[in-house]
């Protein structure tokens, strides 16, 4: 673009110093001419001025100075040279709308992209528990406290297909961290038998004592989304199932200062699957999971149903 401004304000010159060297006449002609024929790559000469500074040039007048001024337009520059008898000025200005000569582009149409990719944050709680497989008095060591008992999940890879602008299926993966913070002073073991068993703690200052979880998990989503007046931000609706595969576990209590961690084997089960679903407004919203599958392998512990809701920040 810069060889073309230059080559076209060099044309230009040299046009003009050809002009003068001839009439008063001749460079209008030029500029006439110019203004008929010139259309060549995005290059747009706007019009010819010519004026006199003081009064009309009259034969044989003197100290009288005419000025001829040039407009043309290559690409979104406009070059303005402006030349009397003793003076050239060249003036280029960006972005320049000479009478509304601009040509409007239609926007392109905005792909659908779902919102699983994000950060979620939520607190967990057990539903619809049971604890039948035990003796009667041993109940309730797994109830958790909601405010305590936090999901964090990181939705690092998101596939979106669209069967129009505004809906399609979703999918993806993420991690999905999660704490069961204990209510009771419990923690837990496997007996010799493969049954979860609560452990009752140690006298002293009791601090905390959790379950912690993490899973790998892919959702298979629909979605709708409605834009707004400016068709750029958008409220949007999914729902679908998801499912998950436990990379780890663990268990961790303090009483006091003094912390300990169990990375042992507690029969959570290794796949799950439930259904999930996300409302909100552009990148911010909430959103709810009730997984179908119990926590613990069939007849391993309680029956436990694992519900979470939150909030999530797409990214």
């Amino acid at each position: 673009m810069k060889t073309l401004t230059l080559s076209i304000v060099l044309l230009a010159l040299a046009l003009y110093a050809s002009a003068q060297t001839d009439s008063v006449q001749a460079p209008v002609d030029s500029f006439e001419q110019l203004i008929e024929d010139e259309t060549v790559n995005d290059t747009t000469i706007y019009e010819s001025e010519i004026g006199m500074q003081s009064g009309d040039l009259k034969s044989g007048e003197k100290g009288k100075s005419k000025k001829d001024t040039l407009h043309v337009r290559i690409g979104n520059q406009n070059i303005e040279i402006i030349t009397s008898d003793n003076d050239t000025k060249i003036k280029i200005d960006e972005e320049f709308d000479c009478y509304s000569l601009k040509t409007d582009k239609k926007k392109k149409k905005r792909k659908f992209n779902g919102h699983w990719g994000a950060f979620d944050f939520g607190a967990n709680m057990f539903f619809d528990t049971d604890y039948s497989m035990y003796p009667e008095g041993i109940s309730d060591f797994m109830e958790v406290r909601p405010e305590k008992s936090f999901e964090f999940n990181i939705n690092f890879f998101e596939y979106s297909f669209g069967f129009g602008q505004y809906m399609g299926l979703v999918t993806g993966l993420g991690l999905n961290f999660n704490d069961y913070k204990f209510k009771n002073r419990y923690s837990i073991r496997k007996d010799d038998s493969g049954v979860i068993q609560p452990v009752d703690l140690p006298e002293g200052d009791f601090r905390k004592s959790k379950l912690s979880t993490l899973f790998l998990t892919s959702p298979l989503l629909f979605e709708f989304q409605i834009p707004d007046h400016r068709h750029e931000d958008r409220l949007y609706v999914a729902a679908g199932l998801i499912g998950g595969l436990k990379l780890g576990e663990h268990t961790k209590y303090k009483i006091g200062d003094e912390k300990w961690k169990d990375k042992g084997d507690y029969g959570i089960a290794p796949i799950r699957w439930g259904y999930t679903a996300r409302i909100g407004f552009d990148d911010f919203g909430i959103f709810g999971t009730y997984y179908n599958t119990r926590l613990f392998e069939d007849g391993v512990g309680p029956a436990i149903t694992p519900v979470t809701v939150g909030v999530t920040l797409a990214f």
